[in-house]
């Protein structure tokens, strides 16, 4: 038998054993599990039961201290009624005094037309009398009411004259109880009666109060135990019960069997896999290593003949040190074996140091690597946006017949979305030169209420695009620095813009600026979204954001660069910057700390201003699709839905010129659901990401009217991964476009829309 079958057989022998007891034990834990999840359930019962207990025992002690009143003893019923009101009366409960012969003497749910000294049944009151101990009744009829009741009462004797004295509960008075005793919402507590009746429940209506309860309850002899029986709502349930001593009432914990029962198959599959994963380990191991080992063995066998033959065996190593110490041995002599055992020691000590640093070296690689596809999945989507309309806009420029408006429109386009990406083109340029020590400060004294006027006119246009509150707290006085004035006024509109972008419109954003000894203060905060705490000690690293939602409603969130320019750039000022908040929706603080009049000496060489070059490319005009099968088509109606204001009108106008097709937009999924029914567009092509609500959602609830079950939804979305496909299908849309789409893509799948009416009319 071979090497390999052996080193087979030894994992199988050792992997197969732990494995069966790892699903043994995962039995066990699932029945354990099992058990406490009904121990709970009994648990709760009994709770309910002595919470009923405590308050039934409560109230018979006030009884009893009421019995000893000297009002009742003078017979001054009114004083006694108001003592016996504030000790044991209640919205759902009531004191209750009547004469041994049965005679009334008050009970507030007593009619005012009825007289005092109305007579009440008297069929076992001579009995409770004559027990001389408290009592609690079953769910009854009120004699007064007619309402269902429940009832704690104790034969006294005041005055000579022996008198039964009572409490009076509603229904309500224990569901209350009940809803109070801090047990789940959806498992239902119930409390019966010794007949079996229901007196209170925390689920269901007050109605219910007098059925009766499961008849396996109700036939259950033992103090205490646990039914599979099914709730109130139908459902399969586990229930619990308890007895409540002072009453001998039963108070039932029912809870759903969903909540208790594990999911099925998840262990056990987690358990398969594990095995499998474990054998073929095992396998792929024993493999590797037996190729080595058949290897190494190979060696000193040759070394050996070579040895018999009276030859010098070659010097040669393997991976196995057995076989070197082998090797060694036919070579040298006994001596050399204790030389042979130190290196063998060396070696591995070297080997550990080695594996730790290809760890920490692996693990940094990784953490980089996480790094770099999550800017690469941003930046994917970043300049896709911009692309998009910019695409749009060029195949508007080649149609034929292009009149000057919207030529110019498409221009103005162009440029804006252009812009847009050399911005943030510039700052990845920024950052990659400061994290690279490239950049130098022209340092020079600046009074920092310079620097916030010119970062204020920077973010203007976005304030006022997002309606925002600014407020400005600046000193009367100079407050001057040692520092870069370009670069403090870039750290200054990074804040403001982070605040803008990440507070909800019409928010609320203050600036102030101090200084206090030797360090000059400047703080920016909001009233936005806040910061979660585990983004909090990592607000300030390359590419990190907060959570980036389909539905974009901060608009576009950028590559997550401003915040550590902002840091790298305040650092090479001698100062530091921190970040607060209190959590999510509890606005942020942002605070930077700069030396007044601080040398910089390392940083004092002149700063060579960035040279931006630009470069346009000239295409010649090539020919379209656009005419033919297209303009063939029918128009349609087409509702199109975007908040990105360049691009729905850019492709708003391809779409008319192009196809002849009437095109109405909107940018909020509100416009559009209010008006689809009016319009009954032939095609729906919806951007995901909108301020309101996502596209995803939008796109069901079209699906949802019955006029548009069958009309065309296009999805058209810088989101393209696999699985924002997937989504898209399982919303009810029939096709995904990524964005930037090409126009002959949009036209052609227009084109497959039937058009019931080939003659439809158009408004102008």
């Amino acid at each position: 038998m071979q090497i390999r079958a052996y080193l087979y057989l030894m994992a199988a022998a050792i992997l197969v054993p732990v494995i069966l007891f790892a699903g043994f034990a995962l039995r066990l834990i699932e029945g354990a599990e099992s058990e406490l999840a009904r121990a709970q359930v009994a648990r709760a019962a009994q709770r309910a039961a002595l919470l009923v207990d405590a308050d039934l025992a409560a109230t018979q002690a006030s009884l009893r201290a009421l019995a000893g009143s000297p009002s009742l003893a003078r017979d001054e019923l009114d004083a006694f009624y108001q003592e016996a009101q504030a000790a044991v009366g209640g919205p759902d409960a009531w004191p209750v005094l009547l004469e041994e012969n049965g005679r009334l003497l008050f009970d507030p749910q007593a009619p005012r037309a009825l007289p005092p000294g109305a007579e009440a049944p008297q069929a076992y009151l001579a009995d409770l009398i004559g027990a001389q101990r408290p009592f609690v009744t079953d769910l009854i009829p009120s004699h007064i009411s007619g309402r269902l009741m429940t009832g704690v009462g104790m034969p006294v004797r005041a005055g000579g004259r022996p008198y039964l004295l009572g409490v009076g509960y509603g229904a309500d008075h224990f569901r209350k109880l009940l809803l109070g005793a801090g047990l789940p919402q959806d498992w239902q507590i119930d409390i019966y009666d010794r007949k079996g009746k229901l007196v209170a429940s925390n689920l269901g209506p007050t109605a219910l109060v007098g059925q009766d309860g499961p008849p396996a309850l109700a036939a259950a002899e033992a103090a205490d135990g646990i039914l599979a029986l099914p709730l109130r709502s139908g459902a399969a349930g586990t229930v619990a019960f308890g007895r409540v001593p002072g009453a001998g009432w039963t108070v039932a914990a029912g809870a759903p069997a969903a909540t208790l029962v594990p999911a099925p198959g998840g262990a056990r599959r987690a358990a398969a896999l594990a095995l499998v994963a474990a054998l073929l380990g095992a396998a792929a191991l024993a493999a590797w290593f037996g190729r080595g080992h058949a290897r190494s063995i190979r060696t000193a066998v040759e070394a050996a003949s070579a040895l018999g033959r009276g030859e010098l065996p070659p010097q040669r190593r393997s991976r196995i040190l057995e076989i070197d110490r082998l090797l060694r041995a036919l070579r040298q002599a006994g001596n050399e074996l204790s030389r042979a055992q130190a290196t063998r020691d060396t070696a591995g000590n070297e080997r550990q140091n080695q594996l730790e640093h290809a760890q920490q070296a692996r693990q940094t690689a990784e953490e980089e690597n996480r790094a770099k596809d999550q800017f690469l999945a941003m930046l994917g989507h970043e300049l896709r946006n911009p692309l998009a309309p910019i695409g749009t806009a060029a195949q508007l420029l080649k149609l034929p017949d292009l009149d000057g408006h919207r030529a110019r429109y498409a221009g103005d386009v162009i440029g804006r979305q252009v812009e847009h990406m050399n911005r943030l083109l510039s700052d990845m340029l920024d950052v990659s030169r400061v994290t690279r020590g490239l950049v130098t400060l022209n340092l020079e004294e600046v009074d920092l209420r310079d620097v916030v006027e010119r970062a204020v006119e920077q973010t203007r246009p976005l304030m006022e695009e997002r309606q925002h509150r600014l407020e400005l707290r600046l000193p009367q006085g100079p407050v001057t620095v040692r520092g870069d004035q370009t670069r403090l006024t870039q750290v200054v509109a990074n804040l403001l813009t982070n605040s803008a972008k990440y507070t909800p419109p019409h928010g609320a954003i203050q600036l102030s600026l101090s200084s206090a000894a030797d360090e000059a203060t400047l703080s920016v905060a909001d009233d936005g979204e806040g910061i979660t705490a585990e983004l909090l000690p990592r607000v300030f690293d390359l590419f990190s954001q907060g959570e980036r939602k389909p539905d974009r409603a901060q608009g576009g969130l950028g590559l997550g660069l401003g915040l550590a320019l902002v840091r790298s750039l305040v650092q090479l000022h001698g100062g530091d910057v921190e970040a607060s908040s209190p959590g999510r929706n509890g606005g942020s603080i942002f605070t930077v700390r700069l030396p007044l009049k601080h040398e910089l000496a390392a940083l004092a060489s002149p700063l060579s201003s960035p040279r931006r070059v630009r470069e346009a490319a000239r295409e010649q005009p090539r020919e379209t699709a656009y005419g033919g099968a297209h303009n063939a088509a029918a128009p349609l109606r087409v509702m199109l839905v975007d908040d990105n204001i360049d691009a729905a009108v850019s492709l708003s106008l391809l779409l008319e010129a192009a196809g002849d097709h009437l095109v109405s937009t909107y940018y909020d999924a509100a416009s559009a659901l209010e008006w689809a029914s009016f319009e009954r567009p032939d095609v729906f092509i919806l951007d995901i990401g909108l301020p309101d609500m996502n596209g995803y959602e939008l796109a069901r609830r079209l699906r949802a009217m019955p006029q548009f079950a069958g009309t065309l939804l296009i999805a058209l979305t810088g989101y393209g991964q696999l699985a924002d496909k997937v989504r898209a299908r399982e919303a009810g849309f029939d096709l995904h476009i990524a964005k930037p789409a090409e126009p002959e893509e949009i036209l052609a799948a227009l084109a497959t829309v039937p058009v019931a009416e080939p003659e439809r009319e158009r408004a102008e």
